[in-house]
């Protein structure tokens, strides 16, 4: 959906009725871009042979990311955007009881729950560690132990699919009932135990790319985020500070 059928749509949907309020075309875009992102999941569903994969080529996986990356940030800005003035109750942290917690009959195996904070980037200088073949150790006649040669990674190397398919599954939970997810938000933000504050990273959202010289967008999910970020950053400022964002 382009910005320019996005804002036409809004504007003869909405702004031609007396009773029309920014609310109201804000639910119609969170409503027009949901739609829009459960495209691009059932893409990737096929694309991870029907969230069954256990390995795929490397390739491939680059391939998911691609759309998985700003399909999750588009989203959190529209569950941002939903949270924002939800009036909810926080229950008291519940204690463990004695002896812990018992065993149950299930497998273990927790459902795969979405991000709802943007992942931050990280501030000031690092050191990538990159894992070795133990120390150098030369012998006391001069000479030196070979060392083995690591291989350049290949479009073809195949990588561990797994957690990937957790995350797709994770977001199409989450398109189905955004507002169950914007409760839960809620109520993360307002029993103060969370890391961040804000939903939303500073500066550009995960998963944008700039589209080279010439070309609009990379991918169509490309201006959808594009899309939720210019109506989270609207919707959001118009109530003022404090909000979800």
């Amino acid at each position: 959906m382009t910005k320019c059928y996005l804002y036409s749509f809004l504007f003869c949907n909405c702004f031609n009725r007396d009773t029309a309020t920014p609310m109201d075309w804000t639910r119609r875009a969170i409503e027009a871009n949901r739609k829009a992102l459960l495209r691009i999941v059932a893409g990737l569903v096929v694309m991870l042979n029907g969230l069954s994969a256990t390995v795929m080529t490397r390739r491939e996986h680059l391939a998911v990311l691609a759309e998985l990356r700003p399909a999750e940030s588009a989203l959190r800005r529209l569950i941002a955007i939903l949270a924002d003035g939800m009036t909810v109750t926080v229950g008291k942290r519940r204690t463990l009881p004695v002896g812990g917690i018992p065993k149950g009959k299930g497998t273990g195996e927790r459902s795969p729950v979405f991000a709802l904070f943007d992942p931050r980037k990280r501030v000031g200088p690092f050191v990538k560690r990159v894992s070795g073949y133990g120390p150098n150790i030369r012998d006391f006649d001069g000479g030196s132990a070979p060392i083995p040669v690591v291989p350049e990674p290949s479009p073809d190397d195949l990588v561990d699919a797994q957690r990937t398919c957790r995350r797709v599954q994770a977001l199409q939970a989450a398109l189905d009932d955004p507002h169950a997810q914007a409760r839960r938000l809620a109520r993360m933000l307002a029993s103060g135990r969370t890391k961040y504050k804000r939903v939303m990273r500073p500066g550009r959202p995960p998963g944008h790319r700039e589209p080279p010289s010439g070309v609009r967008w990379w991918y169509p999910v490309d201006e959808i985020l594009a899309d939720c970020q210019d109506l989270a950053l609207y919707a959001l400022a118009r109530d003022g500070p404090g909000t979800a964002a």
